[in-house]
């Protein structure tokens, strides 16, 4: 009976402060002192992945609140005014397929008295709207994968008041690579920061013309070195002859076939095949070898997209709306000079862009940026932003907010960057998922909010301390440096030599930035998170010290604890592979890739 009176009470308490006049925004009380006072509604007939939302949303609404908000099919008629709160999740009809046409948003509408409206545009779009409902109004953070990296705050009573929320993504292909599928978590928390996208454009033309099928029959579709076939692995080092007819024929017919055996694929890669050493292996003769691009490779560019624009062409005759993503790499890293690219082609742009920290660099980029612009109406950007192999924290927080600002202000569609991160590194991939998803975010709020979340507000301004001492040093040091000058289009992760740059004064004061952070965590988790960056900054000290001790002699650093530190780095990275927050996605220590890293 107690408990019937304290319901009616706080029913009556909702009534009148949502019945306020226009002039006053209208209030949601969705659980009050942990009694729960909205129901969560889907119709029936929604697509899976509205159920799964719904079920995010109660989930974490109960895991801050300990109140269950339950699903209208599970409460009887009866009951009904015991949740006057209606949160109705669906999806709006989708027009179209077309990736570009944003169909990832969604509106969060509270604008009716007692009914919340959380509507994507697609399934996924609706997905993404619970994860901005319980991010803004809930306070959850994703800011690492798993259990460790889920900021919950806990209230007693849940209360909001009215407002529209409309977002669409800037970039509508927004992805980071290196998220080890082997964990599902890792999964879960990118979707959860939105990343998401469907073009694909890697590296595929041996796919089109497989070796194995064409090579004998086709033989004048391959290039040829000294009078002979050179083919020197399946997957790389070649690339189909463009200029002969046959290759442009066969391009169609297995594109189209691949179309119509995967109905609901709606993009095709002709993205070249990756280079060996240093060449692509393209059809060129030694004449032609000698018109430089911008990036220094043989220009390749004009015949390349003229055989593109031909296939694409005449497969779209068949399977309209379908788009073409490609890779602008090495030979073909510049537009074309003669030839405009078809609308429905999409070239994603490679470049280290730390790089563009020197001012010099900048400029270029932003030349060869205006060229693309002039020849393609779609571009994309495809990053290198690694964590492993590095073996110091890799982070440059400013920068990428400003690199990926300046790629949506030219109308960029498309962000993609080889990560393989080392979540020792803390904020940089959550950083890097929110700026994809709208780069003019101010960055330093969203630093600010993730170092607070992640270990309280006492600890946090020695843990961005840390973070702002290797963005400096990846900012400013790093470019007077000999490593920074490689003219590759992604810098020498696989050389150590940046190191050079560093002082031990700064692996000093890391150390004791750290350990002040773990000092002033106030919570469990939070200890825990701090003791993660001191843990990934043990491979760091002793990657540095090691280094320094056996490869240059700097400082004076004796050659016994030289050897120590070394021996200490190979047990670390072995250790870590066992943790998927500690472990290197790609490992200094395994097989011949790294030499250089492997003192």
């Amino acid at each position: 009976m107690k408990m019937q009176i304290t319901v009616s009470i706080l029913l009556l308490f909702t009534f009148l402060i949502t019945s306020n006049s226009q002039e006053n925004p209208l209030i949601y009380n969705l659980v009050e002192k942990g009694v729960p006072l909205a129901k969560i509604e889907v119709m029936s007939g929604q697509p899976p992945k509205i159920f799964h939302a719904a079920r995010i949303l109660q989930t974490y609404i109960k895991k801050s609140t300990q109140a269950r908000l339950p699903f209208n099919n599970e409460i009887s008629p009866d009951l009904f005014d015991r949740y006057p709160v209606h949160i109705h999740i669906n999806v709006r009809k989708q027009k179209s397929k077309n990736p570009f046409h944003k169909a990832d948003g969604f509106i969060i509408d509270l604008s009716t008295l007692n009914h919340i409206s959380i509507i994507g545009n697609s399934a996924t779009g609706a997905e993404f709207a619970v994860y901005e409902f319980l991010e803004r109004f809930v306070g959850i953070r994703w800011l690492l994968p798993g259990s460790l990296g889920e900021h919950i705050p806990h209230h007693k009573s849940l209360i909001i008041k009215s407002q529209t929320i409309k977002q669409a993504p800037v970039f509508s292909y927004r992805r980071l690579s290196g998220l080890h599928e082997k964990y599902p978590d890792i999964r879960k928390w990118a979707h959860r920061n939105r990343m998401y996208g469907d073009i694909k454009f890697h590296h595929n033309l041996h796919n089109i013309f497989p070796s194995d099928k064409y090579l004998k029959s086709h033989p004048h579709l391959y290039p040829q070195k000294n009078g002979k076939l050179n083919v020197p692995y399946p997957k790389a080092g070649w690339q189909p002859c463009f200029q002969e007819q046959d290759a442009i024929d066969i391009a169609v017919l297995n594109i189209s076939n691949y179309f119509k055996e995967h109905p609901d694929e709606n993009t095709f890669s002709l993205g070249p095949n990756d280079a060996i050493s240093s060449t692509s292996g393209y059809c060129i003769s030694d004449e032609e070898a000698k018109i430089i691009n911008s990036w220094g490779y043989p220009d390749v560019s004009d015949r390349y997209y003229t055989w593109a624009n031909q296939v694409v062409k005449k497969v779209l005759n068949v399977y309209p709306d379908k788009l073409f993503g490609t890779l602008a790499y090495m030979e073909i890293a510049t537009p074309p000079k003669k030839i405009q690219i078809h609308q429905n082609i999409i070239p994603f742009l490679t470049e280290d862009r730390l790089r563009w920290v020197k001012s010099k660099y900048k400029f270029l980029a932003k030349k060869r940026m205006n060229d693309w612009l002039q020849k393609s109406k779609h571009i994309g950007f495809y990053d290198y932003i690694y964590g492993s192999p590095y073996v110091l924290p890799r982070v440059y927080f400013h920068h990428m907010a400003e690199t990926y600002k300046y790629a949506a202000q030219k109308g960029v569609n498309a962000v993609y960057a080889e990560a393989y991160p080392i979540w020792g590194e803390g904020p940089k991939y959550y950083l890097a998922l929110k700026l994809f998803w709208n780069p003019f975010l101010d960055v330093d709020n969203l630093l600010n909010d993730w170092y607070q979340c992640c270990v309280g507000k006492s600890a946090a301004p020695y843990l961005a301390q840390y973070f702002k001492l290797w963005e400096t040093f990846w900012t400013q040091k790093i470019q007077h440096t000999p490593w920074f000058y490689n003219k590759s289009m992604y810098l020498a992760f696989w050389s150590p030599t940046y190191l050079d740059a560093a002082d031990i004064k700064d692996i000093t004061k890391s150390r004791e930035l750290l350990e002040k952070t773990l000092g002033m965590a106030k919570t469990e988790i939070q200890k825990k998170r701090a003791q993660l960056f001191l843990k990934t900054f043990e491979y760091y000290e002793a990657s540095a010290l090691s280094y320094w001790g056996l490869k240059t002699n700097r400082f004076g650093i004796l050659k016994n604890d030289a050897m120590m530190m070394n021996a200490k780095r190979y047990l670390l990275v072995k250790k870590f592979e066992k943790n998927p927050l500690l472990r290197h996605p790609i490992r200094f220590d395994t097989g011949n890739q790294f030499p250089d890293l492997r003192w």
